[in-house]
């Protein structure tokens, strides 16, 4: 297969670069970008609303766990519905961090057969509503997701 033929992995991050870059708004429309301080490693770091929609972008990895943290540091809830997520380790990157998840949506993403480990579970304990409609999880992963989700 030619490379040009290859699709380029579609990660959260990449497509949350994409999504809310501050190009694609007119000024006003709620995405803010701070400058860092000259010769700061840290690159101008975008902050987001408190509600992200990313559904059917073709998600199927994190990306950078820091660049995660950076980003949504205050974001709520997730949608993650109808992407390509099929690894629970990639979901619990992106889980563990966004430390004030409240909610998540993973529908439609192709999670069957795929095993949930107890110790991967643990980060979806902040998580009060989780939704997998048509993810064909087993009721084994159910049953662990709930021992771990207090609430």
């Amino acid at each position: 297969m030619d490379s040009s033929d290859e699709e380029e992995e579609r990660t959260f991050v990449r497509v949350l670069s994409e999504k809310y870059n501050p190009e694609n708004f007119p000024y006003g429309q709620g995405v803010v970008v701070l400058p860092s301080p000259p010769g700061s490693p840290v690159k101008d770091r975008l902050f987001l609303p408190s509600v992200l929609v990313l559904n059917d972008c073709g998600i199927s990895k994190a990306g950078d766990r820091s660049d995660i943290e950076a980003f949504c540091a205050h974001v709520l809830e997730l949608d993650l519905a109808y992407n390509q997520l099929n690894n629970w380790e990639e979901i619990s990157t992106i889980v563990s961090s966004i430390p004030h998840l409240d909610f998540l949506n993973l529908s439609m993403n192709p999670l069957s057969g795929v095993q949930l480990q107890p110790s991967v579970a643990d980060v979806f304990s902040r998580v009060r509503r989780l939704v997998l409609i048509n993810t064909q999880v087993s009721w084994d992963t159910v049953h662990t997701l709930t021992q771990h989700t207090p609430e």
